[in-house]
């Protein structure tokens, strides 16, 4: 009956139900203890058995020995049922951790890993961990310490709890229970027990010695039979079994010198660097840094003991993230001293798009075109310009937004300002004039575009201004970042402004450029006119028959010249003399022959026509010239002058006309002579003639020609004869200015009677022009 009551007395109070509370490896409940309760009463009522009773220890410091009434009103906190955990975890560890359970061999030890009895922890050079019990007792290991395992004060009685821990050798950080706030203890092998009822207390272990110093609350130290109470912010120590010395302060609190990274630190991921610097302790050996992930520094990230002639740090590399930076000095008897003011710096990930984009303390340079993109991994605010706070925005577009700074609130409610410097964006352009299209030629060198998507961020465009011409024209982007452009304008003329503007209208550079008046359309080009026919025509003495070759534009050119031949008259020797020129569409012309040298005349030769010896003056007039003289057409007059042997006067009435294709020419000259008097017996009164020719130059210096002509005569011999004398001429001419011919003719004399005839003409001349005009 009386089980039964407690049975029943008990489970009202027993709240099986309650889920597990955050910290504990497992279920719990809360007990009440009445009047006369014994661990073995609760122990058959929680779980059936009196040999359960070691689980009230787990997380109550009772005496559950020989059945002692446990105190009245007390609460325990029990296990929900019959359970096997360990004594402590791992709850968080850093590189160089190891440990070895009781008789086994050493092995790495991470997060989590679970601890019981005996079991040994070690941190190496770079190690750290924190262990936490399962009544909620914490204590931190700090690099190159060593610890043994004990358990839970509960799981013995009272009158001779063991401690948590015993430390080897280095330094731990032992803090207040959790649940009772009962004191956490650490033993050292000489005896020696540090009760710490504190949340911050370091017990360090050199060799044999020992050193204490409290931070927080206060912690019994006890050692070769004499306890000392030392308070907070003291220190003590002994060495081996002997007695703890006097508590003495701690070195003082190092302050913060102005300067140092600001609260808020942007940088690319990664790169990161944490600067600070303090003022000189008096006495201080050296001083250890920690910067720390959590408040508490537990979570340490840097723990470094740095010369008493260094007083400054930085931390380079440092991850995104919210850090707290303290420092303490450690004075010449190596007493830990008093932390500094913790300072909180959260970096921010931050990573620039843009030419000339850097990160210099409280000040950014960003490119005015690109983007800020922030990767904050604690909760800081941010706020662009004057405006409200808010969660750090992805990204914060530069150039739609603008923003002149960013305004950062950290968790702790510090404010940091960080300026945004907009770095140079230049343009250079130049602009060329094409005459032949009547365009201008735009070419434009960027500065500070690099990365910058252009077309997208920067929308580049040209504002053309001529006279009252004023437009915009886009500007196409180039290898390279060039921008180019081509603006036709007409037949517009004066200075031109040209702008190059982004795409709010914000410009980046300028230039001018003179476009000139459209010239005037070129004059008609002159026909080149090309000589036709000969230089010196060809001539051979004759009677009537001594036409000279003419073309329809006179060349300019003189010469003199010496013929011989076989006529109807016999052997004939006679000299001439040329001369001719052009005046525009007017030629003119005159060959005077000397007086010939031949055996005799018609009264000793019947039949035949005495040589001419005539000086005749002519003119002609060129009408027609069609291309680089492709045609010319040209009438011509001449008048023959008699000279010794005859008195009548003769005129030569006709046309001539030729034409040039390559480096062949023709002529082709017809008309008449005729006498305005009663002609004498071997001279007809009127003389028709045709004479058709062609020229080849192959070369400049040489040119050969070929002449066929034919005449009729009607008064040659006796009334009612008519005689048609013909013949063919071939010639050359060779030279420049200067120059020799030299011509033959071949064909039907003038008598009566048929007579070949044949004559060498021989010229030396000189032209007063190019070949072509």
């Amino acid at each position: 009956m009386a089980a039964l009551a407690l049975v029943l007395s008990a489970a009202p109070r027993a709240h099986a139900d309650t889920p597990p509370p955050p910290g504990f490896l497992e279920p719990i409940v809360h007990w009440g203890v009445q009047k006369g309760e014994t661990c073995e009463d609760i122990a058959k009522v929680m779980y059936g058995a009196a040999a359960h009773v070691p689980l009230i220890n787990r997380y109550n410091r009772v005496d559950c020995a020989g059945r002692k009434p446990l105190p009245e009103g007390i609460t325990l906190i029990l296990p929900k049922g019959v359970t096997s955990v360990p004594d402590a975890r791992i709850k968080s560890s850093h590189p160089n951790v190891r440990g070895r359970p009781s008789g086994g061999g050493w092995d790495t030890v991470v997060t989590g890993a679970a601890l019981y009895r005996n079991h040994n922890v070690q941190t190496m050079d770079d190690g750290r961990a924190h262990i936490e019990f399962l009544d909620h007792t914490h204590v931190f290991l700090a690099q190159n310490t060593l610890v043994v395992i004990y358990g839970t004060a509960g799981k013995t009685s009272v009158s001779k709890t063991p401690p948590a821990v015993e430390i080897e050798a280095g330094e731990v950080q032992a803090g207040l229970s959790a649940l009772r706030g009962e004191p956490a203890e650490i033993a050292v092998p000489d005896g020696g027990v540090v009760r710490a009822a504190s949340s911050d207390t370091v017990v360090e272990r050199k060799k044999a010695r020992t050193t204490v110093a409290v931070f927080d609350g206060n912690a019994a130290v006890q050692s070769g039979g004499k306890t000392v109470t030392v308070p907070k912010n003291y220190g003590t120590r002994f060495e081996g079994p002997a007695p703890p010395a006097p508590p003495r302060p701690l070195p003082p609190a190092p302050r913060w010198e102005d300067g140092g990274s600001p609260s808020v630190v942007l940088a690319p991921p990664g790169t990161a660097v944490i600067t600070t610097s303090w003022n000189p302790v008096e006495k201080a050996k050296a001083y250890r840094l920690e910067v720390s992930r959590d408040e508490g520094f537990h979570d340490l990230v840097v723990r470094e003991e740095i010369p008493a002639d260094v007083r400054s740090f930085r931390a380079e590399k440092m991850p995104p993230g919210l850090y707290r930076v303290r420092v303490r000095a450690i004075d010449v008897e190596e007493y830990l001293g008093v932390a500094s003011d913790v300072r909180t710096i959260d970096v921010v990930a931050a990573e620039l798009r843009g030419e000339g984009a850097r990160f210099e303390g409280k000040t950014v340079t960003v490119n005015p075109y690109g983007i800020l993109a922030l990767t904050a991994s604690s909760p800081v605010e941010v706020a662009l310009d004057e405006g409200p706070f808010g969660p750090p925005p992805a990204q914060i577009d530069l150039l739609k937004q603008a923003p002149k700074t960013l305004r950062f609130r950290t968790k702790s409610g510090l404010e940091e300002r960080i300026t945004l410097v907009p770095t140079p964006v230049t343009t250079t352009p130049t602009a060329t004039f094409d005459a032949a299209k009547r365009e201008i030629r735009v070419h434009v060198a960027t500065k500070g575009l690099g990365e910058i998507d252009i077309p997208k961020r920067v929308a580049p465009r040209l504002r053309f201004r001529l006279g009252e011409r004023v437009e915009t024209i886009p500007l196409a982007v180039a290898e390279g970042g060039a921008l180019l452009a081509s603006i036709p304008v007409g037949d517009a003329h004066g200075e031109a402004r040209l702008d190059v503007l982004d795409s709010h209208g914000k410009v980046l550079g300028t230039t001018t450029i003179l476009a000139p008046d459209k010239p005037l359309p070129p004059p008609p080009r002159r026909p080149q006119l090309r000589p036709l026919g000969a230089w010196l025509p060809p001539f051979r003495p004759a009677g009537v028959t001594a036409v000279p070759w003419t073309s329809p534009t006179a060349p300019t050119a003189v010469g003199r010249g010496l013929s011989a031949g076989s006529t109807a008259n016999g052997p004939v020797f006679q000299a001439n003399g040329r001369v001719s020129g052009s005046f525009g569409a007017l030629g003119l012309d005159a060959l005077i022959v000397t007086t010939p040298f031949e055996r005799g005349g018609a009264d000793t030769m019947p039949g035949s026509v005495p040589t001419e010896d005539m000086a005749w003056l002519g003119a002609r007039y060129r009408v027609l010239q069609r291309g680089d003289s492709e045609l010319e057409i040209a009438p011509l007059l001449r008048v023959g002058l008699p000279l010794e042997n005859r008195s009548d006067f003769m005129f030569d009435l006709g046309g001539t006309a030729g034409g040039a294709q390559g480096r062949m020419t023709w002529v082709v000259n017809a008309g008449a002579r005729f006498l305005l008097e009663e002609p004498s017996a071997q001279i007809p009164w009127v003389q028709p003639y045709l004479l058709v020719g062609a020229t080849y130059d192959p070369w400049r210096w040489l040119r050969a020609y070929v002449v066929a002509d034919a005449h009729v005569l009607a008064t040659i011999g006796q009334a009612g004869t008519v005689v048609v004398p013909y013949g063919l001429t071939a010639g050359v001419e060779a030279g420049g200015s200067v120059f020799f011919a030299l011509s033959g003719w071949i064909g039907r004399a003038e008598s009566v009677t048929w007579q070949a005839a044949g004559t060498v003409t021989g010229s030396l001349g000189f032209r007063l022009e190019a070949e072509s005009r």
